[in-house]
């Protein structure tokens, strides 16, 4: 996923190969694996199964929709005795490519996360965590309003653009020898998407700014626009200033969201609204 074009409608043609690359094999927490495949004429079929053979239990697909072009639900029950694979066949006609999909258990009507119901974030945070890119903090909470560290900024994003680890590779900084996250970081560092200090130090556990986010998800995803907006909440002549505004103008971030009331570039991000960025960028980049 290393090429991109204009946000611009994309030929219908591409839509396939775009579902597959961002969605294919991966597992959701409630026990299922979700694969997707083309049947041509711009249809895909969508297929759920239970991960267990071994359990006596299957699943249904009860309903499925799109939402605003880009967020495809589908929701799916489990049943003892029931088949362990089930499938859609969906019409990518209207969809805005590529896609969030969300899978909702209604047997149990659960979420991946306790505590994130009915929050600003929680499509995006179920749209990362059903593809396999976010995880959770202390068993089934998300802490959503915690602030999120350099180092697992730099996961969430390497997880997200499905960047190959490398774990042989050299360390260039001498403070994550040891650190949880050094493969990771490494990874982001090659593709140039994260820097360190001059002291030779990355800091993986300083937490992580806005402005350094819009930064890295605009050198992750190369996304382009014409759209020139005004914003008058946003600074100017700063560093970052630039890479602020595109994410504005790409609309991955929005006047209309509860981060800009108290707008600040230079302030620390928490989980959700970096959840939410990274969610809505994967939903707007194209390929080439």
């Amino acid at each position: 996923m290393n090429r991109y074009i204009k946000k611009t409608a994309c030929p219908m043609i591409l839509l396939v190969l775009i579902f597959q690359l961002l969605f294919s094999n991966y597992s959701y927490a409630n026990g299922v694996i979700y694969d997707i495949a083309s049947l041509g004429d711009n249809k895909i079929r969508i297929t759920l199964k239970w991960s267990d053979p071994n359990e006596k239990k299957g699943l249904s697909v009860a309903f499925y929709h799109l939402t605003n072009g880009k967020t495809l639900n589908i929701g799916y029950e489990i049943k003892d005795g029931a088949r362990n694979t089930t499938s859609i066949d969906y019409n990518l006609a209207g969809a805005i490519a590529p896609i969030r999909i969300i899978l909702t258990n209604i047997t149990k009507d659960e979420l991946p996360f306790k505590d994130i119901k009915n929050t600003e974030a929680e499509e995006y945070i179920r749209h990362l965590h059903d593809a396999g890119i976010i995880n959770g903090k202390q068993g089934d909470y998300f802490k959503p309003k915690d602030l999120i560290t350099r180092a697992e900024f730099m996961v969430l994003v390497t997880k997200a653009l499905n960047i190959k680890i490398d774990k042989s590779a050299n360390t260039k900084y001498r403070d994550i020898s040891k650190h949880w996250a050094k493969d990771y970081i490494n990874a982001a560092s090659q593709k140039g998407l994260i820097s360190g200090y001059e002291d030779g130090t990355i800091r993986p556990d300083n937490n992580v700014t806005l402005a350094e986010v819009c930064t890295v998800i605009d050198k992750a995803f190369k996304l382009q626009t014409s759209y020139k907006g005004i914003y008058d909440k946003l600074k100017e002549d700063k560093w970052y200033s630039k890479y602020v505004k595109k994410i504005f103008d790409l609309k991955i971030l929005e006047t209309s969201d509860s981060i800009y009331r108290k707008f600040d570039e230079e302030a620390f991000i928490n989980r959700a609204n970096c959840a939410m960025i990274v969610s809505r960028a994967l939903s707007t980049h194209r390929e080439s």
